[in-house]
């Protein structure tokens, strides 16, 4: 009797450490594409990743005509600029309107990269900022962003553990929702009571109760026959997984959306700060 049970063990241990390492295979994959869309979108370009296969397969590492050899490095360098300091500049005479632009009104490199999507790039000789994108609106709007995904994972936590399954009659769509478990049914979400189970089923006084809430006859017979399914239990602990799996999944999304109503905020504050740096009142010396 051991033997057996031991060799299913063994296949449960084998099936699973297969699927474990070809999770970790899937996430590798997509942890490299996601670093390397995140390099060419913030760069704009992978120059620097085809120097790689270029010098990988035996390739020049330089131009011999001097001219040519320029233009690859200043490629690079822009490459270069454009990643560490994240401004998109197109070329090296760009980099330096942009340094000007930069000294000239005192701004620190680090808060111009947080901001890059609140200025206007399409002219480095006249950088200006996106005001509607910080404006007090705006602002309003993310916040009110923000509390809204605050609501739904405090609501919808709590309810990841509930034992009751949101059903519906599927032959009776106009009837209301109501929500089963394995013990009995409920028929508000809030509250508890008052709560049908197959006691109550087989008595017709009883039932009578429940079609003040907006039940018929035949439609309180139909969610009495299932508590008397074989599988009932089963089909109940099923849903409820299903049911758990899309609630967290809704609470996952609503917080990876309030970290980025957070992020937002920072930046449109900074961006606010640098547009208020830009428009001081200037001061006449009597």
């Amino acid at each position: 009797m051991s033997q057996p049970n031991a060799n299913i063990d063994a296949n449960i241990v084998d099936w699973t450490f297969q699927n474990y390492a070809t999770l970790a295979s899937m996430l590798s994959g997509i942890a490299i594409c996601a670093l390397i869309f995140y390099i060419y979108k913030r760069s704009g370009s992978l120059i620097f990743l085809r120097d790689l296969m270029w010098r990988f397969f035996g390739g020049s590492t330089k131009f011999e005509d001097e001219e040519y050899e320029l233009v690859r490095k200043n490629l690079r360098e822009v490459e270069y600029y454009r990643f560490e300091f994240n401004i998109p500049a197109q070329n090296l005479t760009e980099t330096k309107l942009a340094e000007e632009w930069i000294k000239k009104h005192g701004f620190c490199h680090r808060d111009v990269a947080k901001v890059r999507n609140y200025i206007n790039w399409n002219n480095f000789s006249t950088l200006t900022f996106k005001e509607t994108l910080f404006s007090k609106l705006t602002q309003n709007i993310t916040i009110g962003l923000l509390i809204f995904f605050f609501i739904i994972i405090s609501f919808i936590v709590p309810v990841t553990n509930s034992p009751y399954l949101m059903v519906s009659l599927k032959d009776a769509p106009e009837a209301p929702s109501f929500y089963l478990s394995k013990e009995n049914a409920k028929f508000y979400f809030f509250k508890s009571e008052p709560t049908l189970s197959n006691t109550e089923c087989q008595s017709a006084e009883s039932l009578e109760a429940f079609s003040e809430l907006g039940f018929t006859t035949d439609q309180l017979d139909t969610i009495c026959s299932f508590f008397l399914l074989d599988n009932y239990r089963t089909h109940i602990a099923d849903g409820l997984k299903g049911q758990r799996g899309i609630l967290l999944s809704i609470v996952a999304i609503s917080i990876f959306s309030v970290f980025c109503m957070l992020v937002m905020l920072t930046r449109q504050d900074v961006a606010r700060k640098l547009h208020k740096k830009i428009n001081l009142p200037k001061t006449t010396n009597k």
